[in-house]
Protein backbone atom coordinates (compact mmCIF):
# COMPACT_ATOMS: atom_id res chain seq x y z
CA UNK A 1 0.00 0.00 0.00
CA UNK A 2 1.73 3.50 -1.12
CA UNK A 3 0.64 6.18 1.67
CA UNK A 4 -1.74 8.67 0.10
CA UNK A 5 -1.89 11.95 1.60
CA UNK A 6 -5.57 13.70 1.48
CA UNK A 7 -4.88 17.65 1.90
CA UNK A 8 -8.70 18.69 2.18
CA UNK A 9 -9.89 16.06 4.70
CA UNK A 10 -10.21 17.28 8.54
CA UNK A 11 -11.29 15.97 11.77
CA UNK A 12 -14.65 16.23 10.68
CA UNK A 13 -14.11 13.49 8.13
CA UNK A 14 -12.21 11.52 10.52
CA UNK A 15 -14.83 11.31 13.13
CA UNK A 16 -17.33 10.70 10.52
CA UNK A 17 -15.14 7.87 9.03
CA UNK A 18 -14.77 6.08 12.58
CA UNK A 19 -18.55 6.07 13.35
CA UNK A 20 -20.17 4.96 10.51
CA UNK A 21 -17.67 2.37 8.89
CA UNK A 22 -14.87 2.31 11.57
CA UNK A 23 -10.47 2.04 11.31
CA UNK A 24 -8.70 -0.96 11.70
CA UNK A 25 -5.24 -0.45 13.21
CA UNK A 26 -2.61 -3.17 12.79
CA UNK A 27 0.94 -2.35 13.58
CA UNK A 28 4.11 -5.54 14.36
CA UNK A 29 6.95 -3.93 15.73
CA UNK A 30 10.52 -5.09 16.67
CA UNK A 31 12.73 -3.35 19.08
CA UNK A 32 16.63 -4.52 18.26
CA UNK A 33 19.61 -2.91 19.18
CA UNK A 34 23.31 -4.14 17.33
CA UNK A 35 20.99 -5.72 14.94
CA UNK A 36 19.84 -8.48 17.47
CA UNK A 37 15.58 -8.53 17.61
CA UNK A 38 14.47 -8.20 21.42
CA UNK A 39 11.00 -6.38 22.02
CA UNK A 40 8.33 -7.33 19.76
CA UNK A 41 4.61 -5.43 19.64
CA UNK A 42 1.79 -6.31 17.55
CA UNK A 43 -0.97 -3.98 17.89
CA UNK A 44 -4.70 -4.98 16.74
CA UNK A 45 -7.18 -2.25 17.48
CA UNK A 46 -10.67 -1.53 15.76
CA UNK A 47 -11.94 1.43 16.75
CA UNK A 48 -15.74 2.34 15.72
CA UNK A 49 -19.24 3.41 16.87
CA UNK A 50 -21.07 0.36 18.95
CA UNK A 51 -23.93 0.03 16.68
CA UNK A 52 -20.91 -0.61 13.65
CA UNK A 53 -19.38 -2.69 16.30
CA UNK A 54 -22.45 -5.01 17.08
CA UNK A 55 -23.01 -5.37 13.16
CA UNK A 56 -19.92 -6.92 13.46
CA UNK A 57 -20.30 -9.01 15.76
CA UNK A 58 -17.93 -7.50 18.19
CA UNK A 59 -18.91 -6.30 22.13
CA UNK A 60 -21.76 -8.36 21.73
CA UNK A 61 -21.14 -9.65 25.29
CA UNK A 62 -20.82 -6.21 26.97
CA UNK A 63 -23.83 -5.43 25.09
CA UNK A 64 -26.16 -8.17 26.25
CA UNK A 65 -24.30 -7.58 29.54
CA UNK A 66 -25.28 -4.08 29.60
CA UNK A 67 -28.91 -4.78 28.47
CA UNK A 68 -29.48 -7.21 31.35
CA UNK A 69 -28.07 -4.53 33.93
CA UNK A 70 -30.57 -2.32 32.41
CA UNK A 71 -33.77 -4.73 32.80
CA UNK A 72 -32.66 -5.18 35.93
CA UNK A 73 -32.90 -1.17 37.11
CA UNK A 74 -35.78 -1.02 35.28
CA UNK A 75 -37.68 -4.15 37.41
CA UNK A 76 -36.60 -3.08 40.68
CA UNK A 77 -37.66 0.78 39.56
CA UNK A 78 -41.42 -1.08 38.77
CA UNK A 79 -41.62 -3.12 41.68
CA UNK A 80 -41.27 0.32 43.85
CA UNK A 81 -43.63 2.16 42.16
CA UNK A 82 -47.85 1.34 42.21
CA UNK A 83 -49.73 1.16 39.18
CA UNK A 84 -49.51 4.31 37.25
CA UNK A 85 -47.18 5.93 39.88
CA UNK A 86 -44.65 7.88 37.28
CA UNK A 87 -40.88 8.99 38.64
CA UNK A 88 -40.33 12.63 37.91
CA UNK A 89 -36.13 12.58 39.25
CA UNK A 90 -34.12 9.93 40.40
CA UNK A 91 -31.16 11.27 42.82
CA UNK A 92 -28.08 9.21 44.86
CA UNK A 93 -28.64 9.85 48.73
CA UNK A 94 -29.25 8.45 51.95
CA UNK A 95 -31.59 7.83 54.83
CA UNK A 96 -30.62 8.67 58.39
CA UNK A 97 -31.99 5.22 60.24
CA UNK A 98 -32.39 5.95 63.51
CA UNK A 99 -34.41 2.28 64.34
CA UNK A 100 -32.54 0.21 67.00
CA UNK A 101 -29.88 0.63 68.73
CA UNK A 102 -27.22 1.46 65.84
CA UNK A 103 -28.05 5.08 63.88
CA UNK A 104 -26.73 5.41 60.33
CA UNK A 105 -27.21 6.60 57.28
CA UNK A 106 -28.18 4.37 54.77
CA UNK A 107 -27.48 4.74 51.10
CA UNK A 108 -29.85 4.11 47.86
CA UNK A 109 -31.50 6.46 44.98
CA UNK A 110 -33.77 8.68 45.40
CA UNK A 111 -36.99 7.84 43.00
CA UNK A 112 -39.24 11.51 43.53
CA UNK A 113 -42.62 10.41 42.28
CA UNK A 114 -46.08 12.57 41.18
CA UNK A 115 -47.23 10.69 44.58
CA UNK A 116 -44.44 9.37 47.11
CA UNK A 117 -40.77 10.50 47.91
CA UNK A 118 -38.80 6.77 48.41
CA UNK A 119 -35.19 5.50 49.06
CA UNK A 120 -34.31 2.43 47.74
CA UNK A 121 -31.24 -0.12 47.84
CA UNK A 122 -31.22 -1.65 44.70
CA UNK A 123 -29.18 -5.20 45.87
CA UNK A 124 -30.63 -6.44 48.19
CA UNK A 125 -33.74 -4.77 47.48
CA UNK A 126 -35.09 -3.30 49.83
CA UNK A 127 -37.32 0.55 50.35
CA UNK A 128 -35.20 2.25 53.19
CA UNK A 129 -37.86 5.14 53.17
CA UNK A 130 -41.15 5.97 51.34
CA UNK A 131 -43.90 8.66 52.65
CA UNK A 132 -46.42 9.75 50.42
CA UNK A 133 -45.92 13.54 49.75
CA UNK A 134 -49.21 14.97 50.66
CA UNK A 135 -48.04 14.08 54.36
CA UNK A 136 -45.35 16.16 54.33
CA UNK A 137 -46.18 18.91 56.78
CA UNK A 138 -42.37 20.90 56.69
CA UNK A 139 -39.04 21.14 55.05
CA UNK A 140 -36.02 22.50 55.79
CA UNK A 141 -32.09 22.01 56.13
CA UNK A 142 -29.57 22.21 58.56
CA UNK A 143 -25.56 21.72 58.38
CA UNK A 144 -23.68 18.84 60.02
CA UNK A 145 -19.84 18.76 60.62
CA UNK A 146 -18.10 15.49 61.04
CA UNK A 147 -15.43 14.51 62.31
CA UNK A 148 -12.77 15.22 59.09
CA UNK A 149 -14.55 19.18 59.80
CA UNK A 150 -16.32 19.08 56.01
CA UNK A 151 -20.36 19.59 56.29
CA UNK A 152 -23.05 18.59 54.84
CA UNK A 153 -26.23 19.93 54.16
CA UNK A 154 -29.64 17.51 55.59
CA UNK A 155 -33.02 18.26 54.74
CA UNK A 156 -35.35 17.36 56.77
CA UNK A 157 -38.79 16.14 56.65
CA UNK A 158 -41.53 16.74 59.25
CA UNK A 159 -44.49 14.31 58.63
CA UNK A 160 -48.00 14.74 59.43
CA UNK A 161 -47.72 12.19 61.83
CA UNK A 162 -45.31 13.78 64.17
CA UNK A 163 -42.22 12.22 62.96
CA UNK A 164 -38.94 13.55 61.70
CA UNK A 165 -36.88 11.78 58.72
CA UNK A 166 -33.65 13.10 57.50
CA UNK A 167 -32.44 12.82 53.95
CA UNK A 168 -28.95 13.57 52.22
CA UNK A 169 -28.32 13.96 48.57
CA UNK A 170 -25.65 16.26 46.84
CA UNK A 171 -28.64 17.93 44.94
CA UNK A 172 -30.25 18.69 48.37
CA UNK A 173 -31.11 22.10 46.23
CA UNK A 174 -33.25 19.62 43.63
CA UNK A 175 -34.98 17.74 46.44
CA UNK A 176 -35.85 20.42 47.87
CA UNK A 177 -37.40 22.72 44.85
CA UNK A 178 -39.18 19.43 44.09
CA UNK A 179 -40.36 18.80 47.15
CA UNK A 180 -42.44 22.79 47.87
CA UNK A 181 -43.34 22.60 44.28
CA UNK A 182 -45.62 19.40 44.08
CA UNK A 183 -46.68 20.43 48.15
CA UNK A 184 -47.69 23.89 46.65
CA UNK A 185 -48.98 22.02 43.71
CA UNK A 186 -51.34 19.63 46.36
CA UNK A 187 -52.20 23.33 47.69
CA UNK A 188 -49.80 22.86 51.08
CA UNK A 189 -48.43 25.29 53.08
CA UNK A 190 -44.98 24.99 53.28
CA UNK A 191 -43.57 25.19 56.86
CA UNK A 192 -40.18 25.50 57.34
CA UNK A 193 -38.56 23.97 59.85
CA UNK A 194 -35.83 25.55 62.32
CA UNK A 195 -32.36 24.03 63.15
CA UNK A 196 -34.62 23.75 66.97
CA UNK A 197 -37.35 21.82 64.65
CA UNK A 198 -34.86 19.29 63.98
CA UNK A 199 -33.17 18.58 67.16
CA UNK A 200 -34.53 15.37 68.44
CA UNK A 201 -33.33 13.54 65.18
CA UNK A 202 -30.73 12.38 67.18
CA UNK A 203 -27.99 12.94 65.13
CA UNK A 204 -24.40 11.19 65.67
CA UNK A 205 -22.01 14.16 67.32
CA UNK A 206 -19.06 12.43 65.20
CA UNK A 207 -18.45 9.00 62.98
CA UNK A 208 -15.26 7.53 62.10
CA UNK A 209 -12.75 4.56 61.61
CA UNK A 210 -10.34 4.50 64.87
CA UNK A 211 -8.47 1.50 65.82
CA UNK A 212 -8.70 0.45 69.08
CA UNK A 213 -6.49 -0.61 71.55
CA UNK A 214 -9.00 -3.91 72.51
CA UNK A 215 -8.30 -6.60 75.35
CA UNK A 216 -10.26 -10.13 74.76
CA UNK A 217 -11.65 -11.46 77.66
CA UNK A 218 -9.16 -14.63 77.13
CA UNK A 219 -6.32 -12.93 74.93
CA UNK A 220 -3.55 -10.63 74.72
CA UNK A 221 -4.20 -6.71 74.29
CA UNK A 222 -4.17 -5.87 70.43
CA UNK A 223 -4.74 -3.04 68.28
CA UNK A 224 -7.94 -3.04 65.85
CA UNK A 225 -9.54 -1.72 63.12
CA UNK A 226 -13.33 0.02 63.91
CA UNK A 227 -16.16 2.21 63.67
CA UNK A 228 -16.69 4.91 66.53
CA UNK A 229 -19.88 7.04 66.94
CA UNK A 230 -19.94 9.89 69.62
CA UNK A 231 -23.85 10.48 70.13
CA UNK A 232 -25.21 12.93 73.13
CA UNK A 233 -24.82 9.81 75.36
CA UNK A 234 -22.64 7.67 74.74
CA UNK A 235 -18.74 6.99 72.78
CA UNK A 236 -19.30 3.25 71.52
CA UNK A 237 -16.92 1.21 69.03
CA UNK A 238 -16.85 -1.72 67.10
CA UNK A 239 -14.36 -3.65 65.42
CA UNK A 240 -14.92 -3.97 61.41
CA UNK A 241 -15.21 -7.65 61.84
CA UNK A 242 -16.58 -9.56 64.95
CA UNK A 243 -19.55 -9.16 67.34
CA UNK A 244 -21.33 -6.19 68.33
CA UNK A 245 -20.13 -2.89 69.95
CA UNK A 246 -16.81 -3.72 71.99
CA UNK A 247 -16.86 -0.44 73.82
CA UNK A 248 -19.48 1.87 75.64
CA UNK A 249 -18.41 4.55 77.34
CA UNK A 250 -21.46 7.05 78.94
CA UNK A 251 -20.60 10.09 78.86
CA UNK A 252 -21.97 11.06 82.03
CA UNK A 253 -17.99 8.61 83.12
CA UNK A 254 -15.95 10.06 81.04
CA UNK A 255 -13.33 11.89 83.28
CA UNK A 256 -10.01 13.32 81.71
CA UNK A 257 -8.82 13.31 78.09
CA UNK A 258 -5.49 13.62 76.55
CA UNK A 259 -3.93 13.09 73.48
CA UNK A 260 -0.23 11.39 73.67
CA UNK A 261 2.68 10.30 71.30
CA UNK A 262 3.23 6.73 71.93
CA UNK A 263 5.07 3.88 69.79
CA UNK A 264 2.41 1.27 69.11
CA UNK A 265 5.00 -1.13 67.74
CA UNK A 266 3.87 -2.16 64.04
CA UNK A 267 1.23 0.43 63.93
CA UNK A 268 4.51 2.68 64.50
CA UNK A 269 4.66 5.96 66.64
CA UNK A 270 1.29 7.63 66.62
CA UNK A 271 -0.58 10.19 68.45
CA UNK A 272 -3.17 8.15 70.72
CA UNK A 273 -6.53 9.34 72.16
CA UNK A 274 -6.51 8.28 75.92
CA UNK A 275 -10.09 8.16 77.54
CA UNK A 276 -10.02 7.84 81.04
CA UNK A 277 -13.56 6.96 81.88
CA UNK A 278 -15.54 5.01 84.85
CA UNK A 279 -17.64 5.05 87.75
CA UNK A 280 -17.67 3.98 91.42
CA UNK A 281 -14.40 4.20 92.26
CA UNK A 282 -13.50 2.10 88.99
CA UNK A 283 -11.76 3.90 85.65
CA UNK A 284 -10.26 2.34 82.77
CA UNK A 285 -8.35 3.71 79.72
CA UNK A 286 -9.56 3.10 76.31
CA UNK A 287 -7.02 3.66 73.47
CA UNK A 288 -7.44 5.11 70.03
CA UNK A 289 -5.50 5.97 67.12
CA UNK A 290 -5.84 6.82 63.70
CA UNK A 291 -6.93 10.42 61.51
CA UNK A 292 -7.84 13.53 63.56
CA UNK A 293 -7.71 11.76 67.29
CA UNK A 294 -6.68 15.42 68.42
CA UNK A 295 -10.22 16.68 66.50
CA UNK A 296 -11.91 13.06 68.58
CA UNK A 297 -10.34 14.66 71.66
CA UNK A 298 -12.39 18.12 71.22
CA UNK A 299 -15.67 16.78 69.98
CA UNK A 300 -16.16 14.16 72.77
CA UNK A 301 -14.83 17.24 75.24
CA UNK A 302 -17.44 19.32 73.55
CA UNK A 303 -20.21 17.38 74.37
CA UNK A 304 -18.87 15.69 77.14
CA UNK A 305 -18.44 18.68 79.36
CA UNK A 306 -19.85 21.37 77.23
CA UNK A 307 -18.85 23.81 80.12
CA UNK A 308 -15.18 23.45 79.71
CA UNK A 309 -15.44 25.26 76.24
CA UNK A 310 -12.60 24.68 73.52
CA UNK A 311 -9.91 24.14 76.19
CA UNK A 312 -6.66 22.07 74.82
CA UNK A 313 -6.51 18.58 75.84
Amino acid sequence: MEPQRQPRATMTDLIERVMDKGVVVKLDLIIGMAGIPLIGISLHAAIAAIETMLQYGMMEDWDSRTRAVENGEAEWRQLALRPGEQIQAELYGSYHDTEGIWRAWRPGRLLLTDERLLLIRPVPRQTLFAAQVSAIAGVGRIQRENIAGGRRDITCLALEDGTLAALYTAEADVLEAWLTDRLRRLGRTVTELSAADVGSLGFDAAAGQLWHRWLPADGQAQWKSGWAVLTADELTWRADVGPGVLLRAPLAQIGNLTVERRDLGDLGVRDVLVVRHGAGGRQAEALFTGENVAAWAEAIRRVAHPEEGDRDA
